[in-house]
């Protein structure tokens, strides 16, 4: 690994809605980045009828076909897109928390999955997604999915139902020993011979699986920094207060896909020299790539030997 040491001072700092009835975060879209789509009419036909919803388990397929369907509902409560299509209903009930996975494929045309925790499409909505949903965490009781049309969709489809697998307990990380003194601001370098040692912290916004490089940095109390990271992989970048566990997540940036420019900037606001660590990550489970970074420091005196990292953290503490 490679290690950063600097002296800096100043550089600016840089929705999703509740899931009713369960805990934050417990579903979301497969897709990366929902795709954009028009709102709906605004006009509220009638009240979603779950009446003759077909019973489903996990572990099974179904084929449907929503052309000619009853359009009662044209929007759900926690999603602006336009659903003017006709609505099939499925019901799932769970006695146990359980971990799964839905898929929804239309045959030619843009269908929509609305997940629901009762039957309506105001209050029991927990999601609206374009393809498919998952479970971050096992859940249980009665669920709705709604087959619906974008814009007015309708064409045959099918519907997979899946159990999911809990996910493993998160490895011990320690990732302090893994270094080498560098000094500067621009880098390259590459994840691809690294771990996953991070994955999800609470600050994020997706779960990044993808192998990882880190960066220690030295701040002086009231100094600040900016990484700006162009990675050949989907990357993603965290700030964290350890290189051991238990970390804590102080900056966090994923807002482009592939190729794409991150930028993280964190500012030590208290009165005593700290290290933080930055983590080069990507989205992807077991993903990399080639990675350039532009590392903004200004201000302060630094050790440009290359002395033994030990000896340069003596000299602060």
């Amino acid at each position: 690994m490679r290690k950063l040491i600097v002296m800096i001072i100043a550089v600016s700092l840089v929705a999703t809605a509740a899931i009713a009835g369960l805990p934050e975060g417990a579903l979301r879209s497969t897709a990366k980045i929902p795709p954009v789509k028009d709102a709906g009419a605004g006009t509220k036909i009638g009240a979603l009828d779950c009446s003759g919803a077909i019973e489903v388990t996990l572990d099974n397929s179904y084929i449907g076909d929503n052309t000619g369907a009853a359009n009662n509902v044209a929007a759900y409560g926690c999603s602006t897109w336009n659903e003017s299509g006709g609505e099939v209903v499925y019901h799932l009930f769970l006695s146990e928390p359980t971990m799964w996975e839905v898929t929804l494929t239309g045959d030619g045309c843009d269908l929509d999955l609305a997940v629901l925790d009762q039957c309506d499409e105001d209050l029991g909505c927990l999601i609206v997604v374009d393809s498919g949903v998952v479970t971050n965490t096992p859940v249980s009781g009665d669920f709705y999915f709604v087959v619906d049309g974008y814009n007015g969709a309708g064409c045959s489809y099918t519907i997979d139902f899946v159990t999911g697998t809990p996910p493993p307990p998160p490895p011990v990380v320690d990732f302090c020993d893994s270094v080498e003194d560098v000094f500067g601001t621009t880098f390259t370098g590459t994840t691809c011979n690294g771990v996953n040692n991070v994955s999800a912290l609470g600050c994020e916004d997706y779960t990044e699986a993808g192998l990882e490089y880190y960066y220690e940095i030295f701040m002086p109390a009231g100094s600040s920094f900016t990484a700006d990271v162009t990675n050949t992989a989907d990357g993603a970048l965290w700030v964290v207060d350890a290189c051991a566990d238990p970390l804590n997540c102080l900056a966090y940036a994923d807002g482009t896909l592939t190729g794409g420019l991150e930028t993280v900037s964190y500012t030590n606001a208290t009165a005593a020299d700290m290290y933080v660590y930055l983590v080069i990550d990507s989205w992807g489970t077991d993903s990399c790539g080639d990675y350039d970074m532009v590392f903004a420091a200004t201000g302060g005196a630094v050790a440009t030997e290359q002395a033994a990292f030990g000896a340069v953290k003596a000299q602060y503490r």
